[in-house]
């Protein structure tokens, strides 16, 4: 992830902060006779926003029912598509977004590529962004690249060796009483030298990519005793 994209990710949190919630309208006609783009794209931006926080706190259906609704009327505005798509991925996919969210995040992406209406480009960096979100769902197996299934409670942290924030990140959750009573295993990659580890169990990756977003780092995740995820990809704040 690029530093513009991380920005934009920063930007569409801020928007979805305090958080997702649920509104009596909820989500149905949500996208009925509104303009799609305002001439002021920021007040477009504050309704998607809003749209995002109804959809992951309405029932699946409804959600995935306005989504196909707001796809239609994409489909008759190429610029439009291509300005709801970014939006999509920063509220669905993006971990800084409290509307993460793995179900809508993949119907959004299964129409883009059906639509065809964005780049070739594009639409493959979001098929990506579907399977990369498929690792690690809370309540699934956890998969920790090198790693076997933990054999008790086990804080993950996935870490850039090159990124300073990230050797910060690794100092702060080492120093952090909540995760005394854990297991702790970090999942090295990056360009530079290994950090102090003490009381850390650690692997090196050389390509990272091909199982989770080296972008999202400094990200953990927290493994149950019985091997699967009880907490997901998270950022280290």
């Amino acid at each position: 992830m690029d530093n513009k994209r991380k920005l934009c990710g920063l930007l569409i949190a801020l928007a979805l902060l305090p958080g997702c919630k649920t509104r009596e309208s909820g989500v149905k006609g949500f996208w009925d006779e509104v303009p799609l783009i305002e001439e002021d794209i920021h007040i477009s931006e504050d309704r998607f926003a809003d749209f995002a926080e109804l959809a992951v706190d309405s029932p699946e259906k409804d959600a995935l029912a306005a989504l196909d609704k707001l796809f239609d009327r994409l489909s008759e505005d190429e610029v439009a598509y291509y300005v709801y798509s970014g939006w999509m991925e920063e509220a669905f996919y993006s971990v800084l977004s409290p509307c993460r969210n793995y179900a809508l995040f993949s119907h959004a992406v299964q129409r883009m590529n059906e639509d065809a209406v964005i780049d070739e480009y594009t639409r493959e960096r979001l098929l990506r962004d579907v399977a990369w979100m498929e690792y690690n769902q809370v309540g699934s197996p956890a998969i920790i690249p090198g790693v076997a299934t933990p054999a008790s409670r086990t804080l993950v942290l996935l870490l850039d060796v090159g990124c300073p924030s990230c050797r910060d990140a690794l100092e702060r959750m080492t120093s952090d009483p909540q995760w005394k009573d854990l297991s702790h295993v970090a999942v090295l990659f990056g360009l530079g030298s290994k950090p102090d580890m003490e009381g850390w169990d650690s692997i090196s990756l050389a390509h990272p990519e091909a199982i989770f977003d080296p972008g999202f780092t400094p990200v953990y995740f927290i493994v149950s005793a019985d091997g699967l995820v009880e907490q997901s990809y998270t950022p280290v704040m």
